[in-house]
């Protein structure tokens, strides 16, 4: 069974979904947008494409495109996604796209965390999740076994005539350059999709708690992003939640609600006791630090070498602070505003595995 399944963004503009339809076409992953929150940061056709395949009883799933750096960061992303698809019934899955260069010179260990870490988020909303990646991804910068053993579809692209993946996938991209009935501003992806998720019913995702706040009074000299990395999150996110439309007018006396941090937090002098198939950089990603933070409150030399049984510090660390990036930063600005010393952003770049100066607004950094 080869189901035809089509992948479309902005790229291809206003879509005529009858035609597509009409075409063959049986199903449709529809791209949300790009990293964290951000309302530029939605696909500028992402609800045009929504309704369209729903006006025209279409199959359809998701997927977000990466920019994270670490497990925290693929999660802030899944949140933004599951955020966007909120009420919509999706047969097909949703799917955690990564292919920035910069996410490869991470290493195999983490771009495998972070994955597994926005998946994990996917399923637990009710949807079935999926890993978009291709050939050169699959074989050198992503653990697949890995992937495979926390029961993560596989949507892998080569284009070509065969596809030469030995492991298991069940979506393969083979072109870019479809052209199809209904779509005339550009070509577009196409793809042959293997598995039937139409054939059952589709996942019922597990509604979201109702948020808690905190609240804050805006003081003389304060300003929305001051606030927000006070308070450990984005302008964005306080915008959203308060209903500003122009960040940069708060006025003295304001009440800002804070979302409440409901998780709950390992106290200090909490351990942790490694199970089969955890990494170093896994546990960090669920105690909120990071696997340099671990292996330095654990004196442990290497990092990809742990062994089950073993018990691990995971807090009481000298670091453990944090800093939430804003629009204009750069690391040096960083590390000079919040070490004192601006040469000191090369530690910031190794904390947190950066492996250029690259950066972006909402980005949560650890610092030393």
């Amino acid at each position: 069974m080869q189901l035809s399944v089509i992948d479309v963004s902005e790229h291809q503009g206003n879509i005529n979904w009858e035609k597509v339809k009409n075409a063959g076409v049986v199903g449709a992953m529809i791209r949300t947008g790009y990293g964290i929150k951000d309302p530029n940061q939605i696909d500028k056709y992402f609800y045009n494409n929504l309704s369209g395949c729903q006006n025209v009883g279409m199959s359809y799933g998701f997927y977000h495109y990466s920019y994270a750096t670490n497990a925290v960061g693929a999660e802030q992303e899944a949140d933004f996604c599951l955020e966007l698809i909120a009420g919509s019934n999706p047969q097909y899955p949703v799917a955690f796209d990564m292919e920035e260069s910069k996410q490869a010179a991470l290493g195999k260990t983490v771009c495998t965390d972070m994955a597994i870490a926005f998946c994990n988020k996917i399923r637990a909303a009710g949807y079935q999740p999926m890993l978009y990646t291709n050939l050169n991804w699959a074989t050198n910068y992503i653990d697949m076994a890995r992937i495979d053993a926390a029961g993560i579809d596989v949507w892998l692209a080569q284009y070509n005539t065969q596809c030469d993946y030995k492991g298991a996938y069940t979506m393969w991209q083979y072109t870019s350059e479809a052209v199809i009935d209904g779509i005339t501003a550009n070509t577009a992806d196409m793809n042959w999709c293997y598995k039937d998720y139409t054939n059952g019913t589709a996942p019922t995702p597990t509604p979201e708690p109702e948020p808690s706040y905190d609240t804050y009074t805006v003081m003389a000299g304060d300003t929305l992003s001051g606030i927000a990395q006070k308070f450990g999150t984005t302008y964005q996110e306080l915008a959203a939640i308060n209903g500003i439309a122009d960040p940069n007018v708060i006025h003295v006396g304001q009440i800002i609600k804070l979302k409440r941090d409901t998780t709950s937090t390992p106290q200090s002098g909490d351990t942790y006791t490694v199970q089969a198939g955890d990494t170093l950089s896994g546990i960090a990603a669920k105690y909120g630090t990071t696997y340099q933070e671990l292996a330095a409150l654990n004196g442990i030399a290497d990092p990809n070498v742990i062994h089950v049984g073993q018990v691990l510090k995971v807090t009481g660390s000298a670091g453990g602070r944090t800093y939430t990036v804003q629009s204009g930063d750069s690391l040096w600005q960083i590390a000079q505003s919040q070490l004192g010393n601006g040469t000191r952003y090369q530690e910031i770049k190794a904390l947190n595995g950066l492996s250029d100066d690259t950066i972006y607004p909402g980005q949560v950094l650890q610092l030393p």
